[in-house]
């Protein structure tokens, strides 16, 4: 089974870290995080995580207002709410969310939670995606057929998605979270959430600032494309830093 995909919400960075921590040490894929309820709302129509861990007190509408948002958004999200209270619980399960996590949260409980999220999931599995090899795409009054293989990465740019090859680029008339759900994960990494980028091609991996840093791809243009801080610590397990 692949690994759970999760996006944490909370206006903490601190907190953010920790849970997402927590989580990677349960083999958990944390593809987003956000400050607050409309971030988030803009991450998960994006990233479409499989669990939403939204703290409940935030400037503005507060982690409970996000998993009602979320639900009428997406019926099926899978919502966990995190606190440092156990004031919000009954509104919490009356917006339908699957627990509520009191901070600081304990690993044994996560576990327990991530079992329960899980177990969510199993009724909702779809028929497998057929693995994306081959890509016809429209030029021109044509189709130009592309060959995964041949993608450095893929982009989220002026609302399409590009596929960008060592001499072209495609626009996709597909998601990115669609294109990083039948690519090989063993080829792909998703490096942030408007990026995919081919593991081989990553050339350098410099620090932009604040525990960012971006990667210098194998190409003739020498792109450069962001990774997120939640992501460093998987592009380790993908890349160790020997330095």
């Amino acid at each position: 089974m692949r690994k759970v995909r999760a996006v944490v919400v909370d206006d903490e960075p601190l907190a953010r870290d920790e849970l997402g921590f927590m989580l990677g040490e349960l083999g958990v894929d944390v593809i987003g995080e956000a400050a607050n309820a409309s971030a988030a709302l803009e991450v998960v129509d994006e990233m479409e995580p499989d669990v939403v861990f939204a703290d409940l007190r935030m400037p503005g509408p507060d982690g409970i207002a996000l998993a009602e948002a979320l639900k009428k958004r997406r019926p099926d999200q899978t919502v966990v709410v995190v606190s440092a209270h156990d004031d919000g619980a009954i509104r919490a399960f009356e917006a339908e969310v699957l627990d509520y996590l009191t901070k600081p949260v304990r690993m044994d409980r996560l576990e327990a939670c991530l079992e329960r999220v899980k177990a969510q999931l199993k009724p909702k599995k779809k028929a497998a995606e057929e693995p994306l090899d081959r890509l016809a795409v429209k030029r021109k009054g044509g189709y130009v057929v592309v060959d995964i293989g041949d993608v450095i990465y893929f982009q989220v740019k002026d609302e399409l998605v590009w596929a960008i090859t060592q001499d072209d680029r495609f626009a996709l008339d597909l998601t990115l979270a669609a294109v990083s759900r039948r690519v090989s994960e063993d080829d792909f990494f998703r490096s942030h959430r408007g990026c995919l980028v081919r593991v081989s091609a990553i050339k350098t991996i410099e620090p932009s600032g604040t525990g960012t840093y971006e990667l210098l791809l194998e190409h003739p243009d020498e792109p450069r494309v962001p990774l997120a801080r939640e992501r460093v610590r998987r592009l380790r397990e993908r890349i160790p830093f020997a330095g």
